[in-house]
């Protein structure tokens, strides 16, 4: 068993975005954890496709999240039946690998459909979840309340789907999205 606490934050990344950047700083300096492990969803089960390969994805974000201390790129969910639901990434972090103290991190704009999630009743009885602001006058609904905390995120009204749309029309994304995502996204020709 370890007692270092770990914040699971997950999402396809399709692709990274300095507003992901602002929540991974947000969560890593909330004080509730000492580790912050981002999952790259090799298969989102809530999409049918992701733009990006896995690998490219992955790549994407070791890149842009290099420089920041306590992040950590964790390829679970590789190993994991699919379809990679988040209850079963939870159980797998907490009863096979010996970390009980854990938090499942989000942003407050995934809690609008938290409760069409696969069995978010377990994640729920598993964790707590840290909710990074996304909105300016974001309240938690109430079935959360005893189960979540609101922590301070710097506002970046970006969306991943946002982006890939106007990378496909050329327009500069060089305030929305890392130098390194950037690079790698032209070097790779993806999104076009």
């Amino acid at each position: 068993m370890s007692d270092k606490r770990i914040g699971l934050f997950g999402g396809s990344f399709d692709p990274i975005h300095l507003g992901h950047l602002a929540i991974l700083r947000s969560f890593l300096s909330s004080g509730y954890i000492d580790e912050l492990w981002l999952l790259v969803n090799p298969n989102p089960p809530h999409k049918q496709t992701t733009d990006a390969s896995y690998k490219d994805r992955l790549n994407m974000v070791d890149l842009a999240t290099k420089e920041i201390s306590g992040c950590l790129i964790s390829r679970i969910e590789e190993e994991l039946p699919t379809p990679n639901y988040s209850y079963k990434t939870i159980d797998y972090v907490i009863d096979t690998l010996g970390y009980p103290d854990v938090y499942f991190c989000l942003g407050s704009d995934s809690i609008d459909s938290f409760r069409t999630w696969k069995d978010y009743e377990k994640i729920l009885e598993r964790v707590s979840l840290l909710v990074a602001q996304r909105k300016a006058d974001y309240t938690l609904p109430a079935y959360l309340k005893s189960k979540a905390i609101v922590i301070e995120n710097t506002l970046m009204p970006i969306s991943s789907s946002d982006l890939r749309s106007k990378l496909q029309t050329g327009e500069p994304l060089g305030e929305h999205l890392h130098s390194t995502t950037i690079d790698y996204i032209s070097k790779h020709n993806l999104y076009r």
